[in-house]
């Protein structure tokens, strides 16, 4: 089974995205609201974790952030980034590379699954992801 690490501070959003990706009973979830949350889950789980999904913003710390400090522990993890602004805004404020894999909130369970399919399927990894911008505090850009 492909394990997912869903990084998001809604946890109504956290939630309800879990509950989608599980549906098919392809996906186990390990969801998780901050970044240090995310580290936990990570050194915890003794089995693969496949894909990180992690919202563009969580709290003050970026996606990228998340996901390049997850790449020590998980050098082959994957990434999804996930957000409601469009990409070349995010690309321009520095919370993206042009490389990035995104899918832009609000989505259908359908374009979820099939942009994880993609990203599970990409040589995208975290040890090529690094943050150009550490944190979200000005909010206007995220």
């Amino acid at each position: 089974m492909t394990t997912i690490l869903l990084v998001d501070d809604n946890p109504v959003l956290l939630q309800m995205t879990g509950l989608i990706l599980q549906s098919k009973g392809e996906y186990r979830v390990l969801g998780a609201e901050t970044q240090q949350e995310a580290v936990v889950q990570c050194e915890q789980w003794r089995s693969e974790i496949d894909l990180l999904i992690t919202d563009v913003c969580v709290g003050e710390q970026t996606g990228r952030a998340i996901a390049y400090a997850l790449a020590a522990l998980r050098p082959q993890l994957r990434v999804l980034f996930i957000s409601g602004y469009p990409k070349d805004h995010l690309v321009r404020n520095e919370l993206l590379g042009p490389a990035d894999a995104l899918l832009a909130k609000p989505f259908s369970a359908e374009t979820l699954f099939r942009h994880v399919h993609e990203a599970l399927n990409s040589s995208q990894q975290t040890q090529t992801v690094t943050p150009f911008r550490q944190s979200c505090v000005d909010k206007a850009a995220c």
